[in-house]
């Protein structure tokens, strides 16, 4: 009877030390479960960190233009050298430089990412308030008038159309104020029919849907 005795309280202890160590397995696993699952998965960066901060792929070019002097001015706050760098840039871009104007299908042809990266910088550098983007969107508001667009921009006074040494190159100017309109647009006017002649090509840009 000592013997069976013996046996079964051994037996007994032995049940009891598993029971223990299973119970701390558990816990253990337990305390780490909740320790991953509490640790937060950090968010990937946003982008861009700060207003205005580009990198080298919002420079892209369909046709190797270099939009870092354009994407400089700007940072600086230089808008009347952006300005003259926009249009510059731009009849490289459409092979226009020895014309200095464009054409309606120049535009019409302009490569998209390249429209939209002058338009990106000029946007992201003026928290909002410069870009042929907001121009398009006050376009549209006044019923895709252009003497309208210029009179609510800034680019005519009264009656006249503003010269070029008259614009605002201030980020307090009206809003899509700049780049400033076309330059070759007063010399195309004809007032007193009130037509407008040889501007195709800027109803085109205030037309494109990539803006």
């Amino acid at each position: 009877m000592d013997w069976i005795a013996i046996v079964s309280a051994g037996a007994a202890a032995t049940a009891a030390w598993i029971a223990w160590e299973h119970l701390k397995h558990e816990k253990a696993s337990s305390q780490t479960t909740r320790h991953i699952t509490a640790t937060p998965t950090p968010a990937p960066p946003a982008f861009p960190t700060t207003y205005g901060a580009t990198s080298n792929a919002s420079l892209e070019s369909e046709v190797g233009a270099d939009y870092r002097p354009l994407r400089d001015l700007l940072a600086a706050q230089r808008f009347k050298e952006a300005d003259k760098e926009t249009w510059r840039v731009m009849l490289w871009v459409a092979d226009r430089e020895k014309e200095g104007n464009f054409r309606e299908e120049d535009i019409e042809q302009f490569p998209c990412r390249d429209l939209q990266t002058i338009d990106r910088l000029w946007v992201q550098h003026s928290n909002g308030r410069f870009g042929f983007s907001v121009q398009k969107r006050i376009y549209n508001e006044v019923g895709k008038d252009l003497v309208k667009l210029a009179d609510r921009v800034g680019w005519r006074k009264g009656e006249e159309w503003m010269k070029y040494e008259d614009y605002k190159f201030e980020l307090r100017a009206p809003v899509g104020h700049l780049p400033v309109g076309f330059p070759t647009i007063p010399a195309s006017i004809l007032f007193g029919a009130g037509v407008l002649c040889n501007v195709g090509w800027v109803y085109s840009l205030l037309s494109r849907r990539d803006l």
